[in-house]
């Protein structure tokens, strides 16, 4: 799994308030306290969050809408089992080594698409649910502070278990006037994070998400879906794999006219061959 949301997971399962007992006005001369610091949860989902996943699946899986279904509204769970590439990335003034966004893009082809049209999709999450050791995409670029601070703001209300639409992304919010429009904004990080990704990052992905925005088609670009992740599986078989990395270089040898092993990420030198480590990766720098 490269994605797994424990904090999305848990609102699904809202615990019982815990049970009042009697209480007793006592004073209590204490010689010496002990404190429990629980430990910091496993990186990887436990056997009971992966049994409740999979409960979750099957209820959303009967519900839920297949990202290229048109009119999707925000707020809606959809599906996903599509090829994309991630990375990740952090705020415009942000220092470089603080990565705290991951992005997901992926498109549709028109052939493939159940209604005849491209469709693309970005998943937008916090790297505190990221479980991979990943290549940095380095800046979102200017003007994208908008959809930095959404992807933050959800991060937020997930750990305090509210699930309501935030308020950004209400009719009233999403039609103030501004410089920087969410559509524009959501469009140039998905142009960003698709020339700036590492190749080595891109496998045949499954899992659902929550739309955040849903982004019309344009006369030259195709509709984009934007969405936060509940989890994302990487459903790639090695073959497969290396298959998809060869076509992958074979895409970029003809967007770029440049040889397939000569072609980088277009990057800054700081960003390249930075990698955003997970908490606990054996690989991590002390």
């Amino acid at each position: 799994m490269i994605y797994f949301s424990r904090r999305r997971l848990e609102a699904f399962f809202p615990e019982r308030p815990p049970r009042r007992l009697p209480t007793m006005n006592a004073e209590v001369d204490l010689q010496v306290a002990t404190v429990a610091v629980s430990p910091a949860p496993p990186r990887n989902p436990t056997d009971t969050e992966l049994h409740r996943l999979r409960q979750v699946r099957r209820q959303l899986e009967r519900e839920a809408a297949h990202f290229y279904a048109p009119e999707l509204a925000t707020g809606e769970w959809i599906v996903f089992d599509v090829e994309m590439g991630w990375s990740t990335s952090h705020g415009d003034s942000d220092l470089p080594d603080l990565d705290d966004v991951v992005l997901f893009f992926g498109s549709l082809r028109s052939e493939r698409s159940a209604v005849g049209t491209p469709v693309d999709l970005m998943l937008c999450g916090s790297t505190e649910h990221l479980l991979k050791k990943t290549a940095t995409a380095g800046r979102m670029g200017s003007g994208t502070t908008w959809l930095h601070e959404l992807i933050l703001k959800i991060n937020d209300a997930d750990e305090r278990g509210r699930t309501d639409i935030p308020e950004a992304l209400t009719a009233e919010a999403l039609a103030v006037s501004r410089v920087n429009r969410p559509e524009q904004v959501a469009r140039w990080v998905f142009n960003v994070i698709e020339g700036h990704h590492a190749p080595q990052h891109r496998a045949r992905v499954q899992g659902l998400a929550r739309v955040d925005l849903h982004v019309p088609e344009s006369q030259f670009l195709p509709r984009l879906i934007v969405a936060t992740p509940l989890y994302v599986q990487d459903t790639s078989k090695k073959p497969m794999r290396w298959l998809t990395r060869l076509r992958l270089h074979r895409d970029l040898h003809r967007r770029h006219r440049r040889s397939i092993w000569q072609w980088q990420p277009d990057q800054p030198p700081r960003d390249r061959n930075r990698y955003y480590y997970p908490p606990g990766h054996p690989e991590a720098p002390e």
